[in-house]
Parts: C-alpha cells; structure tokens; sequence
C-alpha cells in the first residue's frame, strides 16, 4: 500500500474520530476531520480510509459533500469505508449497504461500541480485522 488518507467526520460521542485516529495510527496514514479541513490534496494518496457517523439513518454531511466535490479525483483510489452506527446484526448490515451504495464505496464496514469483542485498545475487534483486509 502506498500513502494513505484517512478522512473522517465526527459528532458528539467523537467515536469516528476516535476509530479514524486509531486506523491511522495502526496504518501510518495521514489523517483528516472534514469538519477542521476540507481542502485535501488527494494526488498524494493512492488509497482513502473515509470514516463516518450516522445521523438520523444519513452519513454526516462533510463526508457525503466531500466525496461528491472529489468524484472524478477519487475514481482514480482504492477506497475504503467505515461507518459508526448503534446497529449489529441486519439492521447493521443494511444501514452500511445503504451508505455504501449512496457514497458509490464498495469496500464498506461498520463498527459498534456495543461489540461484544473489544480489543486491548479498547476498540471492537473488527476494527483490527479491518485494518489487516487493508
């Protein structure tokens, strides 16, 4: 892999943002919150961690502004996905597929606080799992 950008926007509890400091961390990649910056040089990655929270069954707005203002430069990515929602199970499921269909990102995933397996750090264990498909 070569660099990487981890581009995230955050709400109240700051789990995204918390997720999205972790991953980077783990990956080496630089990081940025959509609510602090919003202008990105995307030429210097070749792969795009995006990191959300839901908001009344949406993806908050700077991450769905983002990737709509950055198409034709994000076309050009590999492009990964992870969304901090309250559901497991279906509803889970269909909420990630939902966004990943509406944000046009395959390579989506979901993480819980309520997981019932958490890792050392504190995280759910399929943030780990995760990072090692990257």
């Amino acid at each position: 892999m070569g660099r990487t950008a981890v581009i995230y926007a955050t709400g109240l509890t700051k789990n995204t943002k918390k997720v999205a400091e972790y991953i980077a961390k783990k990956i080496g990649a630089d990081i940025f919150n959509l609510k602090e910056i919003t202008l990105i040089n995307l030429t210097e990655y070749d792969t795009v961690i995006f990191g959300t929270g839901i908001h009344a069954g949406k993806p908050y707005k700077q991450v769905v502004e983002f990737i709509d203002k950055n198409k034709d430069a994000l076309m050009q990515k590999k492009q990964y996905l992870f969304i901090e929602c309250m559901y497991n199970g279906e509803k889970g499921d269909a909420q990630r597929d939902a966004i990943a269909q509406e944000l046009g990102i395959k390579n989506a995933v979901y993480f819980n606080k309520k997981d019932n397996e958490m890792n050392e750090a504190g995280f759910p264990k399929a943030v780990d799992e995760f990072i090692a498909r990257l």
